[in-house]
């Protein structure tokens, strides 16, 4: 299991939506709006390494996300 945490930035006004659209991704665990620099962190629990990149197109594709900065736990 490969421990996945996400930074999202999402354009102003669109943080709700894309917090429910990245909700329903596949082999997330945690999903959180935040203050400070990102807009979300998302947690997320994949089987192995070549997941990462389908996971990463699919938060992409929620509303809004402007930018993402992944970290992998080790």
């Amino acid at each position: 299991m490969v421990v996945v945490i996400v930074l999202i930035q999402v354009k102003a006004g669109n943080t709700s939506a894309a917090l429910a659209e990245i909700e329903k991704v596949p082999d997330m665990q945690h999903v959180h709006m935040v203050t400070g620099p990102y807009d979300i962190i998302a947690y997320a629990d994949i089987p192995e390494k070549a997941g990462f990149r389908k996971l990463v197109e699919r938060i992409h594709d929620a509303p809004g996300v402007e930018r993402t900065e992944t970290c992998m736990a080790i």
